[in-house]
C-alpha cells in the first residue's frame, strides 16, 4: 500500500518516541502501576479468603472420620479375640497400639473443637464419647482384658453414641463450609470483574503497542526467519548443525568432478539403540552431537567436510588417498570418539565402526560417481560391523571382490527366488531321553548355478535388502506342505519349526501369510512352530508382541531362538511371551571342558522352567553334550549328533527309520 514520505516520515517518529528508553520507561511504568493497584485488590481479597477457610483447614474434619475407623478398630480386634477364645499377644498388641492411636485422634479432636472461635455442642459431645472409649480401652490394658465380652459390649454403646455425635457435629460443619464458600464465591466475583478490566486495559495498551512498534518488523523477521529456516532444512541436520544427506551428495558429487583423489568414511555408531533404550531419546541426542562436533573438528583440520546422513550414520569426506595417513585418521576418530564424555550425571563410551574408500582404489574397477563411492564405502562399513564392531576397514582388493561377489548374490537373488532354485532343507529336533525324533526345523538353501549356497553366505544380504520376507513366505508355504503330506501318507505326527525374519513385524501381514500357509497345506496349527530372533531391526516390541499373540491365537506355538547371543534379553522373553526357547549352541559347545559353561546353562534351563517355556538345545554334536544337558533335565535337543539338515526326502526317510533310539552317528 502506498504512503507518501510525509506520512512515513511520521509514523518512523512515532515508533522512535516509543522505542525511546524514555517511552519505554514510561509505557512500563504505567504497566507497573496497574500490576501494583490489581495484585493489592487481589491480595486483600485473598487475605479475606484465606479467613474464611482458616476455620475449616485447622478443624480438618477428616479427623473426626479417622476416629471413627480407630474405633471400628477397637471393636474388630475385640470380636476377634472373643473368636479366639483369648486376647492373644498379638492382639493385645494391636488393641493397644490402636487405643493409642484413638487417644492421638482423641487429643486432636479435642483441641480442633475447643478453639475459641467455634461454638459447637454436637463437638463438645464427640469430645466426650471420644474420651470414654480412650477410657474404655486403657481399663481393658490395665486390667490385662478380663471380660472381653464386656468390653465389646462397652465399645459397641459406645462408638454409637460417638458416631451420631461426630457425624452431627461435621453435619453442621458442613452447613457452615457451604456459608464460607458462599462468601468466597461472591468476592472471587468482584475479583472478576477487576482482572477482566484490568486485562481488557492492559491488552488495549499492549495491542496499540505492539501495532505501532512491530506491526512491520514482526512481518519481515517472521517471513525472513522462515525462509531461513526452510534453507537450513534443506540442507543441514537440525540436531548437530552438519550438512544433511542433501547436501553431502551435492557437495560430494561436485568435488568428484574435479579428479581430485578423495577418501570418503562412513561412520557408524555401535548399539546406538540400546542408548537411546536405556537412557532416553534425549542422551540419545547428546550421542548425536558428541560425534558430530568431533567430526566437523577432524574435517576442518584435514581440509575436508562432514554430515550427518541420518540416524546414527555420519560421513566424512577427505582430500587425499594416502591409505597409511587415512588409517591412522580412521583410529584417531575411533579414539577420540570414545573418550568418555558426561550427559546429566552418565557417563557415556560410544564405540564407532568405519568404512572407508578412495577414489584411487575405486577406479581401478568402476567409473567413480557418487553412488559407486556410496556403495562400495557402505560396504566396507558393513565389513566392519561383521568383525566385530569399534574397528574400520579400508576398500582394497579383497575387500573389492567380497563387494563384487556380493553384489552378484543381490542380483540374482530375486531371479532364484522367482526361479525356484531355492530349496528347504530339513534339520531334526529329537527328544533326549529316547533320541526319537518329534519335528523338523525347516532351513533354505540356494542352489546357484548347480552349487549349494549356504545361508550364511546370502540370509544377512536378503535381510539387508528385504528379500528376506519373500524367502521366509517361501519356506513357510514350502515346508507346511511337506510335513503335512507327510504326516497324512505315514501317519505320523511330525512338528515343524520356520524362522521368521524381525520384518515381519513392521506390518500384520505375517499373520494372514501363516494362517493360509496353514490352511492350503491342511495342516494343524498346533503342528506349525514359529522361531523369533531378536535383532537390531525389531524396534518395536510392543507391536511385534501384538502380532506375535495374534499368530498364538491361531493355535501356533511360538518360540524365541539363539537365546544367548549378544541380542537376548530377560525383557524380551516376558514381551514375546513365548512358549518355547531355543538355547543357542554358543552355551553349549565349552559344557565338557568348563564348569562356569555348565553353571550358565543350567542357569538359563533354570530361567526357563521358572518362565514355563519349553527348552530346546541347538548345537549338540557329541554325546558327552547330550549326557550333560540331558542330566541338567533338557529333553529336546537339536545339532549334528542327531542329523544334519538335509533335502527332505531323505531328512524324513532317516526320522521313520530312527524307531530305535538314535546312534550317535555324526555325519562326516
Amino acid at each position: 500500500m502506498y504512503q507518501s514520505p510525509r506520512k512515513k516520515r511520521r509514523r518512523d517518529a512515532a515508533l522512535d518516541v516509543i522505542a525511546s528508553h524514555a517511552g519505554i520507561v514510561i509505557i512500563l511504568g504505567f504497566f507497573i502501576g496497574m500490576c501494583v493497584w490489581a495484585g493489592t485488590y487481589v491480595k486483600s481479597v485473598v487475605e479475606q479468603t484465606e479467613q474464611n477457610h482458616t476455620i475449616f483447614l485447622d478443624l480438618q474434619p477428616r479427623y473426626g472420620y479417622a476416629a471413627m475407623q480407630d474405633m471400628q478398630r477397637l471393636i474388630m480386634i475385640t470380636q476377634r479375640a472373643l473368636e479366639a477364645g483369648e486376647m492373644t499377644p498379638e492382639l493385645k498388641k494391636e488393641f493397644a497400639d490402636a487405643a493409642d492411636f484413638m487417644y492421638v485422634r482423641a487429643d486432636t479432636f479435642r483441641r480442633m473443637v475447643k478453639l475459641e472461635r467455634i461454638q459447637i455442642s454436637s463437638g463438645l459431645a464427640s469430645i466426650a464419647a471420644l474420651d470414654s472409649i480412650v477410657k474404655i480401652a486403657d481399663d481393658a490394658i490395665s486390667q490385662d482384658f478380663p471380660d472381653n465380652r464386656k468390653l465389646l459390649a462397652s465399645l459397641l454403646f459406645a462408638d454409637t453414641e460417638a458416631t451420631g455425635n461426630v457425624v452431627q457435629f461435621l453435619d453442621k460443619m458442613r452447613v457452615q463450609a457451604e456459608s464460607a464458600l458462599k462468601t468466597q464465591s461472591n468476592a472471587l466475583h468482584d475479583q472478576k470483574a477487576v482482572v477482566f478490566w484490568l486485562l481488557l486495559g492492559l491488552t488495549l495498551v499492549a495491542s496499540i503497542a505492539m501495532f505501532l512498534l512491530r506491526f512491520e518488523v514482526i512481518a519481515r523477521h517472521a517471513r525472513e526467519a522462515a525462509e531461513e529456516r526452510v534453507r537450513f532444512l534443506a540442507y543441514f541436520d537440525p540436531l548437530t548443525g552438519l550438512p544433511n544427506r542433501t547436501q553431502f551428495q551435492d557437495r560430494l558429487a561436485e568435488t568428484l568432478q574435479h579428479d581430485s583423489p578423495l577418501a570418503l568414511v562412513y561412520i557408524d555408531l555401535d548399539e546406538f539403540k540400546l542408548i537411546n533404550d536405556t537412557y532416553g531419546h534425549l542422551a540419545g541426542d547428546a550421542v548425536l552431537c558428541h560425534v558430530g562436533r568431533i567430526l566437523s573438528t577432524i574435517a576442518d583440520k584435514d581440509s575436508g567436510f562432514s554430515a550427518r546422513l541420518g540416524g546414527d550414520e555420519f560421513a566424512l569426506v577427505v582430500m587425499n588417498d594416502d591409505i597409511n595417513g587415512l588409517s591412522s585418521l580412521c583410529t584417531r576418530i575411533i579414539a577420540k570418539i570414545a573418550e568418555p564424555f558426561v550427559f546429566e550425571g552418565d557417563i557415556f563410551k560410544v564405540g564407532v565402526s568405519i568404512g572407508l574408500a578412495t577414489t584411487t582404489q575405486v577406479a581401478s574397477r568402476a567409473t567413480i560417481t557418487m553412488d559407486m563411492m556410496s556403495r562400495v564405502t557402505d560396504f566396507a562399513l558393513y565389513t566392519s560391523k561383521a568383525n566385530g564392531r569399534k574397528c574400520f576397514t579400508v576398500y582394497d582388493h579383497v575387500i573389492e571382490q567380497l563387494f563384487w561377489e556380493r553384489r552378484e548374490l543381490l542380483e540374482e537373488l530375486p531371479h532364484a527366488i522367482e526361479q525356484g532354485d531355492l530349496e528347504v532343507y530339513l534339520q531334526p529336533k529329537v527328544s533326549l531321553p529316547n533320541r526319537k525324533v518329534y519335528g523338523f526345523e525347516a532351513l533354505v538353501r540356494w542352489r546357484r548355478s548347480g552349487q549349494l549356497v549356504l545361508p550364511s553366505d546370502f540370509i544377512k544380504i536378503a535381510e539387508d535388502s528385504g528379500l528376506i520376507v519373500d524367502i521366509d513366505r517361501f519356506v513357510l508355504v514350502s515346508s507346511t506342505q511337506l510335513i503335512s503330506n507327510w504326516n497324512a501318507e505315514h501317519g505320523t505326527d511330525f512338528s515343524l519349526s520356520v524362522n521368521l525374519s524381525a520384518l515381519h513385524f513392521s506390518s500384520s501381514q505375517i499373520e494372514n501369510q501363516v494362517e493360509q500357509a496353514l490352511w492350503d497345506a491342511a495342516m494343524p496349527p498346533r503342528l506349525l512352530t514359529l522361531e523369533i530372533t531378536e535383532t537390531s531391526e525389531m524396534r518395536d516390541w510392543k507391536q511385534a508382541s501384538e502380532i506375535l499373540a495374534e499368530m498364538k491365537g491361531l493355535g501356533c506355538k511360538i518360540s524365541i531362538d539363539d537365546f544367548g547371543t549378544g541380542f537376548s534379553s530377560l525383557a524380551y522373553l516376558r514381551t514375546m511371551k513365548a512358549q518355547e526357547l531355543k538355547i543357542d549352541r554358543s552355551l553349549v559347545n565349552e559344557l565338557a571342558a568348563s564348569h562356569q559353561a555348565r553353571l550358565l546353562l543350567n542357569s538359563v534351563l533354570d530361567i526357563a522352567r521358572h518362565l514355563e517355556l519349553e527348552v530346546v538345545i541347538e548345537g549338540i554334536e557329541t554325546d558327552e553334550q547330550a549326557e550333560i544337558v540331558c542330566a541338567m533335565g533338557g529333553t529336546c535337543a537339536q545339532g549334528f549328533l542327531f542329523g544334519r539338515p538335509l533335502p527332505p526326502a531323505e531328512a524324513l526317510a532317516n526320522a521313520m527309520t530312527a524307531q530305535e533310539p538314535l546312534k550317535s552317528v555324526r555325519a562326516s
